[in-house]
């Protein structure tokens, strides 16, 4: 009997140890640690009929839940104008990617034109520029263009780029502003002329900009007047710091404030440059810096910029390679951080391709190895045009995973990605999981220790009983 109660004892340890397993397991499972394959995620996604809302032809939608806009950046077209074949790119761009893509407007931040040798005007060059717009009905109310280096070089008039370009043609200026306002919001959009004082050396005009005095106490007053603005976009043709050369070079307002000073106090969001011919995407000190590469690249390189609920997200794309996407929505930090409704979350893509988009999925990867981590969801057009598609989805997930969305179209397949980090997402039923667990575990704990006692109890009494 004594040995069978001890073999009692050891089967209560052992599930006593059991419990404590279960338990371990499930408060890993609620802070998706990595033990297991499909590393803990639980997702829920729904291919619901959402309510259709009307297609927008302008670059924007606007309804109770989809509160976005979207435009495209191009840059340094310099080298398209010498080749017939770049130019009939550029044609291909002012027609089939805009008139399939139907952006808020389109801003070329400058170095429209190269010229000889890449210093002297050459006005055949310009007068292609000029003819391209026109021939493709191309005006300032959709097409916007700055000046650069290159565009300024030995012209202290900028009279090439006030005879030649959209907004020197229209406005007979470098430097202008313009809005755009919405039910959900609204935009300043700020382009600078950073090409005024770049002829001084070779050194600067390769790599430096400027903003003296006059031009930063305009930039000043315009920032001023959209102080209020939710978001203020500045465009420049060079970026204001790309190591380990290019940067502008600022000197003061009449207020004694520099270009970093005045982005700082007026809280500026983003700045979209060029001039350095290469695709990249920084953020310091809350401000987001955007740099896309030389027009002419990969057959007609541009980039789209969407802002979803005020966020950012972008795309490079390239002329005639189809379908396009951009994924304007998804669960990042600083998203969640502004959303009150951080449980039940969307994922949202704008999709475009002339022959018209047949699906999108999407689905989760481990960023290191490039591990499908969960199966493929389907996303619903909520759009009549099939321009807008989302996905609800519920998920648990602590790290950062790459956001994975297939588009597939009657021209091809295009895969778009973005990470995603949800470090700080913890939910309601964290808290409920928690408090649950750790009820069984004690009332268990308790039962057991409860029953162990008293049967060792009841054991050691019939022994003495045996003894006496």
């Amino acid at each position: 009997k004594g040995k069978k109660m001890v073999q009692k004892r050891e089967l209560y340890s052992l599930v006593l140890f059991i419990v404590f397993i279960i338990e371990t397991i499930l408060i890993l499972n609620i802070y998706s640690i990595p033990i297991f394959k499909d590393y803990n995620i639980t997702i829920d996604s729904y291919n619901s009929n959402f309510r259709r809302i009307k297609s927008s032809d302008q670059g924007f939608i606007n309804s109770s839940n989809q509160k976005l806009f979207w435009f495209i950046h191009l840059t340094d077209t310099q080298y398209v104008w010498q080749s017939n074949y770049k130019i009939e790119k550029f044609f291909q761009f002012l027609n089939e990617s805009y008139n399939t893509i139907k952006p808020l407007f389109m801003y070329n931040t400058g170095d429209l034109v190269n010229g000889i040798n890449g210093i002297l005007h050459d006005k055949e060059e310009w007068e292609k520029y000029n003819k391209a717009l026109e021939d493709n009905n191309i005006n300032s109310s959709i097409y916007m263009d700055l000046i650069g280096n290159h565009d300024a070089s030995i012209d202290s008039d900028f009279s090439y780029f006030l005879n030649y370009s959209i907004m020197g043609r229209n406005y007979n200026t470098t430097r202008y502003s313009f809005n755009h306002s919405f039910s959900f919001g609204n935009y300043a959009f700020i382009g600078l002329n950073t090409a005024k004082k770049s002829g001084y050396s070779i050194f600067d005009y390769a790599y430096l900009g400027f903003l003296d005095t006059q031009e930063l106490d305009w930039y000043e007053n315009e920032l001023e007047k959209y102080k209020d603005f939710d978001r203020i976009f500045v465009f420049c043709h060079h970026p204001i710091e790309y190591p380990p050369f290019y940067s502008i070079i600022s000197g003061f307002s009449s207020s004694g404030k520099s270009f970093n000073d005045l982005n700082n106090e007026y809280d500026v969001f983003c700045h979209i440059s060029g001039h350095i011919h290469e695709d990249s995407f920084r953020e310091e000190n809350d401000l987001l810096m955007v740099t896309t590469r030389n027009f002419d690249e990969n057959n007609g390189t541009y980039r789209i910029i969407s802002i979803d609920n005020n966020q950012l997200s972008t795309s490079i794309e390239n002329v005639g390679k189809w379908p396009q996407a951009i994924i304007t929505y998804s669960p990042n930090n600083d998203y969640i951080i502004e959303n009150s409704e951080n449980h039940n979350k969307k994922i949202r893509v704008l999709a475009w391709d002339p022959k018209g988009i047949t699906s999108i999925k999407w689905s989760i990867y481990m960023i290191d190895d490039d591990i499908q981590i969960s199966k493929w969801y389907l996303m619903s057009s909520i759009t009549s045009n099939k321009i807008l598609w989302e996905s609800d989805y519920k998920l648990q997930l602590r790290g950062d995973f790459l956001l994975k969305v297939k588009v597939e179209s009657e021209s091809g397949v295009s895969m778009k990605e973005i990470v995603i980090s949800t470090n700080n997402y913890i939910d309601l039923t964290f808290f409920i999981k928690i408090f649950i667990i750790v009820i069984v575990f004690t009332s268990l704990t308790v039962l057991i220790t409860h029953y162990l006692d008293n049967s060792f109890q009841i054991f050691k009494k019939k022994k003495k009983t045996i003894r006496d």
